[in-house]
């Protein structure tokens, strides 16, 4: 029988498109292997017309750390197998990354055409790990601003993520899971993220857990018994039972407050004690359920709902007074059901500091050309009122705002006749951050990384700063993000030229 091949860490490096290696033989036999290439990471719109939150900052950080410490031999022995060109599998088996990385950190509020993550990079470095990076980036984006959403509609009442057995594989439930805390969930049920982020992972039970006791009324009933008498001494002394399995109201929850009684578990319990509802009329059922644990005196008795739930579920629970202490949601989270596809994108906008732009006919597609970073403008109530995207040198935009000066925003359509912010009315902040320079990586920014709960408190502090009407669901009202004097000059300047050779 032919075993399947163990594959190690360096793998995560060429989860690649074979064009980049093809492109990289090229640019090795032009000798335009040093040259330095600027690609930014960013996306074109969002599902609702809003922001996005950033995660998977540092997996991609991850993958300088592989790439530097994996050694020749083994690069040799992926490359050899893979690439014909000899040449190129000798340069890439020395290879290591030597250029900077440039990021939002996760957790960041982020706008459509921001750069979220920036390479600057010798060409052939910055050329291959572009799927690994989308790969990474797309994914996480995605599932991180899903959760946003969701939490968004169910706050206050706080959400659980629980959607691994849904997810894409190892790492979509991993990742996923924890770029699902960072856009707001409070808890989550997956063990290897606990593992890897020291987050607490929680769990209820599952219908067969109370199959396996037989069917019908006494089965369940003897299900509940054994599950609260072995778990309401344990250091996670979490008991919530599933009551959906028969009969909600004639079966479930009669027996769920039996058994509580029966083995002393009411309001003095110092533990969480309380019921899941997984199917049927969630607002009418929570609601008879909350009316009969309150009238058996079990008034701190927690109600989780479940069952397929999404923002517009929630949203109608909700409207409907449903009584839920926490939601939870699965697949609508872990796969982003109602955007499957982020479509982040990854490109050149700088080479040897010489600008390129891509041009499109679809005008959502046309690139910010240049070596750029974004700021957030604060109003002088600390709410956020603009995103500045700027030139990193040689940019007049920027220099005002860093002396706090007299500042010229632009509209979206970028008609010189909106927000003249006068000297000394606002603050702003940095939002792109140094994580690798000359292929050493920050060791204090990229560590700040692995809290993830830290991650998710940056988040929800960077979303008060927000109006509401630029918080809501459906139709938020317009976040200006503008383009710097100088850089719309030099996109407009740019276009202008090819035009003209089309004119020619």
């Amino acid at each position: 029988m032919k075993k399947e091949k163990i594959l190690t860490e360096f793998a995560r490096v060429i989860n690649s498109d074979r064009y980049q290696y093809t492109e990289s033989d090229v640019f090795l036999m032009e000798s335009m292997e040093n040259k330095e290439a600027v690609f930014d990471m960013y996306f074109r719109k969002t599902e609702d017309g809003g922001f996005a939150v950033v995660s998977g900052i540092q997996e991609v950080i991850n993958l300088i750390e592989i790439l530097n410490k994996t050694s020749e031999e083994e690069k040799r022995m992926y490359f050899s197998k893979l690439i014909k060109e000899p040449l190129l599998v000798n340069y890439l088996s020395t290879l290591k990354f030597t250029g900077d990385i440039y990021a939002m950190r996760d957790g960041e509020i982020v706008y459509p055409n921001e750069p979220v993550l920036t390479i600057k990079a010798p060409l052939i470095q910055a050329k291959i790990i572009e799927t690994p990076i989308l790969n990474i980036l797309n994914m996480q984006l995605a599932i991180a601003t899903k959760a946003s959403r969701i939490t968004r509609a169910a706050n206050p009442i706080p959400v659980t993520s629980f959607g691994s057995r849904r997810a894409h594989g190892f790492d979509s439930a991993v990742s996923g899971t924890k770029a699902s805390i960072i856009g707001g969930c409070v808890s989550h049920s997956n063990l290897v993220t606990e593992y890897k982020y020291e987050v607490p992972s929680v769990g209820t039970m599952s219908h067969s857990y109370i199959q396996t006791f037989g069917v019908g009324k006494v089965a369940e009933k003897k299900a509940f018994n054994a599950f609260i008498k072995h778990r309401k001494d344990k250091e996670l002394n979490s008991l919530i039972l599933l009551i959906d399995t028969y009969n909600t109201i004639e079966i479930g929850i009669k027996n769920a407050i039996e058994a509580f009684k029966e083995n002393n578990i009411n309001d003095d319990y110092n533990g969480i004690y309380g019921i899941r509802i997984d199917s049927g009329d969630l607002a009418y059922l929570s609601k008879k359920c909350r009316k009969s644990l309150d009238e058996a005196g079990l008034k701190k008795a927690k109600i989780f709902l479940t069952n397929s739930l999404n923002e517009s579920l929630i949203k109608s629970l909700k409207e409907q007074d449903a009584k839920v202490d926490l939601f939870g949601v699965g697949d609508a989270i872990a796969v982003s059901k109602s955007n499957p596809c982020f479509g982040g994108v990854y490109k050149i906008v700088e080479i040897d500091e010489n600008p390129v732009i891509k041009l499109s006919e679809d005008v959502i597609k046309i690139s910010n050309p240049g070596f750029k970073e974004v700021y957030r403008i604060y109003d002088s109530d600390q709410q956020a009122y603009a995103d500045l995207i700027t030139l990193v040198k040689n940019d007049e935009d920027k220099d005002a705002l860093l002396c706090n000066e007299k500042l010229l925003l632009r509209d979206e359509k970028y008609e010189f006749k909106t927000s003249l912010l006068e000297e000394g009315t606002y603050t702003y902040k940095r939002l792109t951050r140094t994580y690798v320079k000359n292929g050493h990586i920050n060791e204090e920014e990229y560590d700040q990384l692995f809290d993830v709960v830290k991650s998710r408190e940056y988040y929800l502090n960077s979303l008060k700063n927000f109006s509401e009407e630029r918080k809501r669901l459906e139709n938020p009202h317009k976040y200006k993000v503008d383009l710097s004097k100088d850089l719309l000059k030099l996109k407009y300047d740019l276009i202008k030229k090819i035009k003209q050779e089309i004119g020619n």
